[in-house]
């Protein structure tokens, strides 16, 4: 079964290439439906050039606290369907007056990730695309952390990435993004292997409207966590679109309703 796939992925590639060389234009792009919780490090098949802005916001609660969450992104492409990306997050919490003792998180700039993602797989036939991606996170101190121990650095993760795009038809649109985490820090005894899984499907209407939701799945030292995010994506002009989106914590009983908005900008 493996080999049938890695010998139709194989053919899939070489006629594209071919295509590509005869018609001297751009390589193929499909146009994929985006998450826009587990967003991707650049679109699927982009062509170089192709550059895009991401700011969001995020509030969530918790049995113990509240949280405010930011981040800002920057997408390029450097070649055809070689994508980079560079993100930073910001977290910001606030202890429930019921409970003015309880253990809230600090402040902090979670950290700074560097992305890379490869399409390595576009086929008009299956309406499908495929993509590795890698993403380096340096993490963060809290700001206390930093003040009152003068380090900046908790650590570092790795986190290789498989991504396979596929439309059902006009309107229709699925997405798999999983693999491995490595964590590692400063503390041995803080490193561990995580994995993550999502998955997402969404309808999408001419003009880039879409609806849909997102199941991401993460696994850490205390187990696996799952959250939906049914979301909505508008879009204001050819250039500009707001994501809305709701976190609905699965299996967990401390974790309430979020919320997360996102403004795209294409460049």
């Amino acid at each position: 079964m493996i080999k049938w796939i890695l010998l139709m992925l194989l053919l899939a590639t070489t006629k594209n290439s071919c295509a590509q060389v005869e018609s001297g234009t751009l390589p193929l792009k499909l146009k994929h439906a985006e998450p826009l919780y587990m967003d991707l490090i650049r679109d699927l098949g982009a062509h170089k050039g192709e550059k895009e802005i991401n700011i969001g916001l995020s509030y969530g609660m918790n049995g113990r606290y509240k949280e405010m969450g930011g981040f800002a992104e920057f997408e390029f492409a450097v070649a055809n369907r070689w994508g980079m990306e560079v993100e930073t997050d910001f977290s910001f919490y606030k202890g429930n007056h019921s409970d003015p003792l309880a253990n809230v998180p600090r402040n902090r700039i979670e950290g700074l990730k560097w992305a890379n993602q490869y399409t390595f797989l576009v086929s008009e036939d299956w309406q499908t695309s495929m993509a590795f991606a890698f993403i380096h996170e340096f993490r963060f101190h809290s700001f206390y952390s930093i003040r009152h121990r003068h380090q900046l650095m908790k650590g570092v993760s790795e986190n290789p990435i498989l991504i396979i795009a596929r439309r059902w038809g006009k309107h229709v649109h699925s997405l798999l993004y999983t693999g491995p985490e490595w964590m590692f820090s400063s503390s041995k005894r803080d490193n561990y292997i995580g994995y993550q899984l999502h998955t997402s499907i969404h309808y999408v209407w001419d003009g880039g409207y879409f609806l849909g939701i997102e199941c991401n799945q993460e696994k850490d030292v205390a187990g696996w966590h799952s959250v939906l995010h049914p979301q909505l994506k508008l879009a204001l002009n050819h250039a500009v679109s707001v994501g809305l989106v709701i976190g609905v914590p699965l299996r967990n009983t401390t974790e309430r309703a979020g919320f997360m908005t996102r403004l795209i900008l294409e460049l």
